[in-house]
């Protein structure tokens, strides 16, 4: 009956989202003019270069089947569904959520570039999100389309996607994997625990913050001071419109963001063309109000999310990226010391630890390596803690092993050689 919700951006929205880029382009890199004037063309040509991007980085989604959770606040959230060809006994559906600012190409973008596919190729049904706001996910109504927060997604999302989850495989728990704030949103659902928490098995945090007080030194600590930048930056479109040079133009901003040493220029143009997406007004405020203030309160004041560390009991693997500008090893590493659960892990993801390559923050789910570095440690840490265990019955176990015992001394006492058939019950074909 509905259908996503597509706002058509004024002309002078379009051109003041692709100024800023602009006048940061032409500050951070060196090669600005001629930066400059290719997105200048790009800006005035762009229906026509968006066709042709979309033919050069345009992605299939390559999960299997979509469906949706209804929160009760009336969003309808996107659920791609990766159904493993030979599943594995016992195992409970595994739920991924990415983090701020894409959909669910943020963390499932190719078969080659895609945690869940490769937890399906071992047997685990996984669901990846696009959470409210964006991908495919869509309001019931056009009201408070973009006036969400975090407490929101905490409160809601989470919630009726477990459900739906429940729901739709009959498994009485489910897996949680979170990649940046997909991690931070299980924190606060854990922290707070809300009706469901107790239906999780496990939780896997990639590059999940503890705490964001890091990022007043950061680009985002800049962005706080300037609280009228989202309402005018459209991301998604210039995201779509510079994604052809990403890689091309060496600029500090690529270093925060990714490391061509973890991530291919193609891919990471891939990412941008597809899974770049807008920040909801009112969590993009609690966020900033977050890096002003040094603590990560609900919106009300209510609830402090730190608090809440203590009351994660569920096994919980910590990954942090060793050169992540963005959710510092550091900034993991305080969420698995104050988490309360008796069954944790936490790695640190660098060459001086014996992995591959150094690994930034998107290249820890996107990363050329990942499937050989990361994947594998989440598949591990899943098949130990992501499924029913089998209970042992002791008592008819030792019966049986009885029994068999006395089949085998009865065996001895048997003769161990046939009777002749005799020629005439000879069978001829």
């Amino acid at each position: 009956m509905f259908g996503p919700i597509k706002k058509r951006k004024d002309p002078l929205t379009i051109l003041l989202s692709i100024i800023i880029i602009l006048v940061a382009a032409f500050l951070a890199g060196t090669a600005a003019l001629v930066l400059a004037g290719i997105l200048a063309v790009l800006v005035l040509f762009y229906p026509f270069f968006l066709y042709w991007w979309d033919k050069l980085y345009g992605t299939p989604d390559i999960a299997d089947q979509l469906f949706y959770a209804h929160t009760d606040d009336g969003w309808n959230i996107a659920m791609h569904f990766h159904m493993p060809r030979y599943p594995k006994p016992n195992a409970f559906p595994v739920i991924m959520s990415h983090g701020i600012a894409v959909n669910k190409f943020g963390v499932d973008l190719d078969e080659s570039h895609s945690l869940p596919y490769y937890l399906k190729q071992n047997g685990y049904p996984v669901f990846v999100l696009s959470l409210r706001g964006v991908g495919k996910s869509y309001h019931s109504s056009k009201t408070r389309y973009r006036d969400f927060t975090f407490d929101d997604i905490v409160l809601y999302d989470v919630p009726a996607v477990i459900r739906r989850v429940k729901e739709l495989t009959g498994a009485p728990k489910i897996n949680w994997i979170g990649h940046s704030m997909g991690s931070m949103i299980m924190y606060g659902f854990l922290g707070r625990e809300l009706p469901g928490s107790e239906d999780v098995a496990s939780f896997t945090a990639l590059a999940g913050p503890g705490k964001i007080e890091h990022a007043k030194t950061s680009i985002w600590g800049s962005i706080a001071h300037m609280p009228w930048l989202p309402r005018v930056l459209d991301m998604k479109f210039g995201a779509q419109i510079i994604s052809p040079l990403t890689g091309r133009f060496l600029t500090p901003i690529e270093n925060i963001i990714y490391d061509s040493e973890n991530i291919s220029k193609v891919t990471i143009r891939r990412l941008m063309k597809n899974g770049i997406e807008n920040i909801g007004l009112g969590l993009v405020r609690q966020f900033l109000d977050w890096i002003k203030s040094g603590v990560e309160y609900t919106r009300d004041g209510s609830h402090n999310y730190r608090d809440g560390f203590k009351k994660m009991k569920v096994p919980t693997l910590f990954l942090a990226g060793s050169r992540d500008h963005i959710a510092p090893a550091e900034s993991v590493k305080f969420a698995f010391d104050n988490c309360g659960s008796s069954i944790k892990e936490y790695r640190v993801l660098g060459k001086q630890t014996g992995y591959h390559c150094d690994y930034c923050h998107t290249g820890i789910v996107l990363g050329d390596r990942a499937r050989d570095d990361v994947y594998p440690l989440v598949r591990d840490f899943l098949n130990l803690y992501g499924g029913k265990k089998r209970g042992r019955n002791f008592i008819k176990a030792f019966f049986k092993r009885l029994m068999k015992k006395r089949v085998k001394r009865k065996a001895r006492g048997l003769r161990l050689y046939s009777e002749p058939a005799k020629p005439g019950n000879l069978i001829r074909s």
